[in-house]
Formats: structure tokens, sequence, C-alpha cells
């Protein structure tokens, strides 16, 4: 494992050397590399980065400061999120950031499908023992990915680490969940951590059906509250006065406190089962290689600059320098959010193909707020941690 200073980083970028800068700041902020229209020429050199989790780790940075506790109303409502939010983590992948519970003390955590996606690891942090404490105090955990319900957009996830704090909590049988109970939800919307939110049980409907984004065709018996269910609250629980688990949260319905979580009785089937459930879904996704657009030379330094198409929709995704000087790294730059600046520098050191160090502006003010260290041969970030201005 490499460890990276944000200062040895810096002089790092320094000798990468992009086009019109030669520190980071001077990188961040600047309009992303257009290609021309030119023969694509060689193939860039291919680094595994992963690093489209940045963002989305970053917009929770606010929540995890002192100003982002989280307001309760009473005694009732105090004692469930002091108790309960331990338990609740924040899941980040490349698409964004979601909830999860934690429901086994071996590390096993539910949440839902589109939260995980397709992909095999994710990232898990763990609420930071003192309340309102700064990021750093919470390091990313890698969790597999061990089972997947397609029907009621379920997934099993594990880390194989869990804080002494963080106790799993229980998933209630379905007989205890009751029209006009009082019902309490924990996540992370829009970015904002370990948020509490409360709400009745509206109606109980079985065999509801529903789709996601991935175009996945659910169905399961579902709790209506009138509980807030926002983006990144995907995946938490839904919890009753006695601390139990009575369903995942998970969309949001068309019209006022139509909010829906999958029942406990679902979620305790899927835990029984040994294997992935699967429906069929509307679209199939074609393969895919990153292919460079274009070929051209830096201007500070020898050296070649690629720009690539990841997605293989035929626009520029992120640029590649190749310094000539191999003892010098190779960086990648993009623009994560798509504002078309970049927002994103990620760097081989030792051009083995594999991440070392990254850096990002998460707020679009140009200035460096987050570093992420990779461990060798893995595609995301291990870790994130709060730089200070």
């Amino acid at each position: 494992m490499k460890w990276l200073q944000v200062g040895a980083a810096c002089m790092a970028l320094s000798a990468a050397s992009y086009a019109s800068a030669a520190a980071p700041e001077d990188v961040l902020g600047q309009p992303v590399a257009k290609p021309s229209g030119k023969p694509g020429g060689r193939a860039a050199p291919k680094v595994r980065f992963g690093g489209g989790a940045a963002r989305a780790y970053g917009q929770a940075l606010g929540g995890l400061q002192p100003e982002g506790r989280s307001v309760t109303r009473g005694a009732k409502e105090t004692q469930v999120y002091q108790q309960a939010s331990p338990s609740v983590v924040l899941i980040v992948t490349r698409e964004g950031l979601g909830s999860g519970v934690l429901v086994g003390a071996d590390g096993r955590i539910v949440t839902n499908l589109h939260v995980v996606g397709d992909y095999a690891e994710v990232g898990v942090v763990f609420k930071p023992k003192v309340e309102g404490a700064a990021i750093a105090d919470a390091d990313v955990k890698t969790a597999k990915v061990l089972r997947r319900d397609e029907v009621a957009d379920l997934a099993l996830i594990q880390v194989s680490e869990v804080p002494a704090y963080a106790k799993p909590l229980a998933i209630a049988p379905k007989a205890t969940v009751e029209v006009g109970a009082d019902v309490h939800a924990i996540g992370h919307p829009t970015g904002q951590a370990w948020t509490y939110t409360r709400g009745i049980v509206s109606q109980i409907r079985r065999d509801y059906a529903w789709d996601t984004k991935s175009r996945l065709q659910h169905k399961a018996t579902v709790i209506q509250t009138q509980t807030p269910i926002n983006p990144g609250n995907s995946g938490g629980p839904l919890i009753d006065d006695g601390l139990q688990v009575i369903g995942i949260n998970s969309f949001k319905g068309q019209g006022e406190g139509m909010n829906f979580a999958v029942s406990a009785e679902d979620v305790n089937a899927f835990l029984a089962r040994k294997d992935d459930r699967v429906t069929t879904t509307a679209t199939t996704r074609p393969a895919c290689e990153a292919k460079t657009l274009e070929e051209r030379p830096l201007t500070r330094t020898k050296g070649v600059s690629y720009i690539v198409d990841e997605d293989c929709d035929g626009a520029a995704d992120y640029e590649v320098m190749e310094p000539a000087d191999k003892r010098e790294p190779i960086t990648l730059v993009y623009d994560e959010d798509g504002d078309g600046r970049i927002d994103t520098l990620v760097m081989d050191l030792d051009r083995n193909g594999n991440a070392d160090a990254a850096l990002y502006d998460t707020d679009g003010d140009g200035k460096i707020d987050l570093r992420g260290d990779y461990r060798d041969g893995e595609d995301a970030p291990y870790r994130y941690v709060r730089v200070k201005g």
C-alpha cells in the first residue's frame, strides 16, 4: 500500500504538468479538453481508478460536520436516533450514494439493489462515534456484494470489520406492522448524512409493482408511509418504536406523502434465500471498451495527452497525460460532475496501471477539498480524507 500526503501529491502533479499549469489548483476549474476530430491514434495507457464515487462522498461531508447534526422532536425520537443511527451506513458507488442497515454482527448489511447496482464491491462508511465528527474520523470500508434480489430490489453486502459501537438492528416479523403506527427513518437524503425523519404507516400494499431507473420490474409487499424519502435515503431502514426494522426505504411515488419501503416480510424472505433472485429487464447493456478519440502532445513537457471516450457514446470522458520521462506519473484529468470543468486528478505514480492517489474538488470552487488513497490493484479509493484549505 502506498501512502501519499497532500504535499507529495501536489509535487507529483506538478511533475505531470497539465497543459497550462504546474499545480493542482491551476488545473482544477479549467475547461475539459475536447477532441478536434482528428484520428485517435494509439490507445491511451490504462489506469484503474474508478474515481466517480468521490463526488457523492464529498456531498456527504457536510452532514458529518457539527452543523449537520440531526434535529429530533422529543425523548422517543432522540432515543431512536441515538440507538439506531450507528447501525445505518453510508454506501458509496461511482453512481452516487445511498443508505444501508447493519443486520448482522458479522458485517452483513441490507440495502436496495439499485443502490449497489452491478458492482461486486462498494464503499461503506459507518457513522463516527462522536456526533458531528469530521470525515477524517470515518474511513471508507470495502463491502462485498453477497446477494441480489431483482424482484424486491434488495441487496446483501458485507464488510469485514464493524465498529464496536455499531450494533445490528433486528428485522421485525410482519405482524408488528400496523397502519397508523409511528415510524422513523435514518439515511442520507441529498448527501446530508445521518438525517432523521419521522412519519406514520399509511397503508400496507401487497404485491405492489414498480420500476427503477435500471428498468427492472419489481414486486413486493411495501409499506406506504409519510416519512420523506429522497435520493440518498434509499436502502436505509424504516424503524418502529421498538427499534426493529420494519422495512427498507426504497422509492418515492407520485404525490405528497407517497413514500414506500420494502416490507420486513420480504427482507426476511430475502435473507433466508441462498441464491440471487432475478427478473426480466427491458434493456441489455452492450459491451464497451474505452477508446482514444484523439492524441496530442503535452505543451509544458515532452509527452502525449490522450482524450478518451470511456462509455462508448462518442464524447470525451477524461484525459490521460503521459510524460515522456518515465519517472513522472501518468495523470488522469476529468470532469466528474459534468459542468465542463476539471474537478478530479488521478495519479499512477509508478506507471503500473493502478491509481495510487487522487485529488478532488467536490464543491466547484477550484480548490482541493478531498483526497482519495488507493491500495494497489483496487478500482476505487479505500479511504477518502478531507483536505483543509
